[in-house]
C-alpha cells in the first residue's frame, strides 16, 4: 500500500501528470489484445458495457464511441450492480464489456461471471493486477498500474484510450468504416498524449481559479454528447476530493427542472467541444448568468462563441469531438485537485482517513 501523503504533491497529482504516458503505453502494449477482443465482439449481436463510478463514466464514453463510428447503432450501458441484480436476458450471441479500475470490486466481478454463465463473450478492461477478479474474461485488457489515490485519473484516461481503439476496430470489422478511415482514427488516438500534455499546461490558470470556485457551495457540471460523461466524472472528482456538493448533468436535462435550484452561491462548469449540442450549452450559460452563478467554460479552441457567457474560459487544444473526453477531463481533474487543496482536504483518501468514514465503509465494501 502506498504511503499516505499529507501535502502537495499528493498521489492524485502524480497520477494526473502520468496520464499522457499511460495512454501512449496502453495503445501500444495492449494493442493486439484490444484488436482481437474487438474482432470477437464485432461478431456478436448485442454489445453491453458496464462499470461502477468512474468506470461507469468510461462505459458511457465507450457506448457513445460505438454509436459514433457505427452510425448510431445501439450499445447498451449498465451499472454493474443493476446488471447483476436487475439483469438483461443475456444470450450467447451477446458481448459484455466490463470496466473496472481495481479489477476485484464485487459487482463488476459478478457482472463478468453473469456474462460467462450466459455464454456471452466477456471482455474486461482493468488495471494491472485485476486478473485476480477478472481473470475469467475471454479477453483481459490491462490499462495501467493500480492508483495510489482513491480519486482515479490515469486509469480512467487509459481505459478511455483502450475503449476508443476497441470501438474503432469493431466498427471496421462490421464495415461501418473503411480500413483507411479506421487507420486514420487509430492514428488520431496516438495524438492524445500530446493533447493531454497541453491540457495539463492549464495548471497555473486552474490553480488560480480553484479557490474562487471552492467558495461556491454547489457545483453543476454540464455536457452533451461524449462530454455528458465528462461532466459526470468532473462532479464525481469534486465530491471525492474536495467534498463539495456537485452533480453532472446532460445540458438539456439540466434545463428541464434542475436549473430551478441554481442561485448566487452555485458554480456551473460547462463543456463545448465543437459538437451540435454546443448552442444549447451557450443558452444554459446565459440562463444561469441571470441567476448569479459563477460560470466556467471549458472549450476546445475555436468552439466557444466570441460572446461566451462565462466569467472564466479555459481553452483546450484543437481536438475532434469524439476524442475530446480524453482531453476535456484533464482540467476538471486539476480543478478538483486544487479545490481540495483550497478546502484543506486530502484528495487521495476519499475521507477513508477519517474514523467515521472508515466505519461507514465497513458496512458496504465488497
Amino acid at each position: 500500500m502506498a504511503e499516505l501523503r499529507t501535502a502537495h504533491p499528493f498521489h492524485m497529482y502524480d497520477a494526473m501528470q502520468a496520464q499522457p504516458d499511460c495512454v501512449a503505453r496502453v495503445l501500444t502494449s495492449q494493442q493486439q489484445t484490444i484488436l482481437r477482443a474487438a474482432e470477437a465482439a464485432a461478431g456478436r449481436h448485442r454489445i453491453f458495457l458496464c462499470g461502477i463510478g468512474t468506470s461507469y463514466h468510461a462505459a458511457m464514453v465507450a457506448a457513445h464511441l460505438l454509436r459514433h463510428f457505427m452510425s448510431g447503432l445501439h450499445a447498451a450501458v449498465g451499472q454493474s450492480f443493476e446488471f447483476v441484480h436487475y439483469p438483461t436476458a443475456l444470450r450467447a450471441e451477446d458481448a459484455v464489456i466490463v470496466i473496472s479500475h481495481r479489477g476485484w470490486k464485487g459487482y463488476s466481478v459478478q457482472a463478468l461471471s453473469a456474462a460467462r454463465a450466459a455464454g456471452a463473450l466477456a471482455v474486461a478492461f482493468t488495471g494491472q493486477g485485476g486478473e485476480h477478479g477478472m481473470g475469467s474474461a475471454d479477453f483481459l485488457v490491462e490499462t495501467c498500474e493500480q492508483e495510489a489515490s482513491a480519486a482515479h485519473t490515469k486509469s480512467y484516461a487509459s481505459a478511455l484510450a483502450a475503449l476508443a481503439l476497441f470501438a474503432i476496430r469493431v466498427a471496421e470489422c462490421r464495415r461501418y468504416v473503411t480500413p483507411e478511415d479506421a487507420t486514420r482514427a487509430a492514428t488520431a488516438l496516438t495524438d492524445v498524449p500530446q493533447l493531454q500534455r497541453a491540457a495539463l499546461g492549464l495548471e497555473a490558470q486552474v490553480k488560480k481559479l480553484a479557490p474562487l470556485m471552492a467558495q461556491r457551495s454547489r457545483w453543476i457540471f454540464l455536457g452533451a454528447g461524449p462530454n455528458w460523461s465528462t461532466a459526470c466524472e468532473g462532479a464525481l472528482k469534486v465530491k471525492e476530493t474536495a467534498y463539495i456538493a456537485a452533480e453532472g448533468l446532460q445540458v438539456e436535462q439540466f434545463l428541464h427542472g434542475p436549473i430551478a435550484e441554481i442561485h448566487e452561491h452555485a458554480a456551473v462548469i460547462a463543456h463545448m467541444a465543437g459538437g451540435s449540442g454546443d448552442y444549447r450549452t451557450a443558452a444554459a450559460l446565459r440562463a444561469v448568468g441571470e441567476l448569479g452563478a459563477l460560470r466556467l467554460l471549458l472549450a476546445t479552441q475555436g468552439a466557444a462563441p466570441d460572446d461566451a457567457a462565462a466569467e472564466h474560459v479555459l481553452t483546450l487544444p484543437v481536438v475532434s469531438e469524439w476524442r475530446s473526453p480524453l482531453v476535456h477531463v484533464v482540467p476538471l481533474q486539476l480543478l478538483a485537485y486544487f479545490a481540495a487543496l483550497a478546502c484543506g482536504t486530502n484528495p487521495d483518501t476519499c475521507r477513508r482517513d477519517q474514523p467515521a468514514h472508515t466505519r461507514a465503509h465497513q458496512h458496504y465494501e465488497l
